[in-house]
């Protein structure tokens, strides 16, 4: 039952990043090149493909035949990201727009955004790991998924603020 919930989550997520993506193809375009380091002539190539496979990890993960699969597919997306980001902390970049939050613009990354990404690639290698034992899921679940999800952004948009991440908020 637990990972059914995942899954579903997990599709609700990468479905929503995709379709937040191309609402802002500009950012989504100068994200991949900044943060991502793909050339200016690749940028838009790269970006679609990662909005393609979003989108596509998404479907098969709500699709029980196909749920290994998109579960391998959200491992690598959530993986990437993962990396990306670590390898922002490490490098001290400071302020920089990753695109790894329905937000919009720039801010500093660090512990909260390495954790949010390791507990996204667990679920999903949890999901990689016990995706054959998964049952249909229930429309209820994906109602689920899509207020867990709104949590997430939300949690996601409180910590953005600079006085919670210095610890002086309240």
């Amino acid at each position: 039952m637990l990972l059914a919930q995942i899954a579903a989550f997990l599709a609700v997520l990468l479905i929503a990043s995709a379709v937040h993506k191309a609402c802002g193809w500009r950012r989504t375009r100068a994200v991949v090149r900044d943060f991502g380091g793909v050339p200016r002539r690749a940028a838009s190539a790269v970006a679609l493909a990662v909005c393609t496979i979003e989108v596509l990890a998404g479907a098969l993960l709500i699709l029980p035949d196909h749920r290994r699969a998109g579960a391998a597919f959200a491992t690598a997306i959530l993986g990437l990201y993962l990396a990306l980001i670590v390898r922002a902390v490490a490098v001290d970049r400071g302020v920089v727009d990753c695109g790894c939050s329905f937000g919009g613009g720039s801010r500093s990354l660090g512990k909260f955004e390495i954790v949010r990404n390791a507990v996204l690639l667990t679920a999903a290698l949890l999901l990689l790991a016990g995706a054959d034992g998964i049952a249909t899921m229930a429309p209820s679940q994906l109602l689920a998924a899509c207020a867990l999800l709104a949590l997430y952004g939300a949690v996601d948009q409180l910590m953005a603020l600079q006085p919670m991440r210095q610890g002086t908020a309240l």
